[in-house]
């Protein structure tokens, strides 16, 4: 399964497994790829950019925002001092879309 984020809807959320962690990335701005990551070692949640993937070949390519197993996600996070994270290779992918609220939900 494959994933763009820049086809997501702002509240969806992605979920991403590692074989040694799991991340969920929750979207704000699709069409930045700006969102809001947690899990692993990150302690509390950050507000972050997805900039890249690195691909499973070198002669994969993917579109920008494009994120699957096999890959490596590329995340910048931080407000004083802007830091990486990369993913170990993801083993799986999914995503949850956001609920819209009814007037009823009150």
């Amino acid at each position: 399964m494959e994933i763009t984020v820049t086809e997501m809807k702002a509240s969806d959320e992605i979920t991403i497994r590692t074989e040694s962690s799991d991340y969920s990335f929750r979207i704000i701005d699709p069409v930045q790829c700006r969102g809001v990551l947690r899990g692993s070692r990150l302690g509390t949640e950050h507000e972050a950019i997805f900039i890249e993937t690195i691909p499973s070949s070198s002669c994969t390519t993917h579109a920008p925002g494009q994120l699957e197993p096999g890959d490596r996600a590329v995340f910048l996070f931080g407000s004083d001092t802007l830091k990486r994270l990369t993913t170990s290779i993801i083993s799986e992918i999914a995503f949850t879309e956001a609920s819209e609220a009814t007037p009823d939900d009150c």
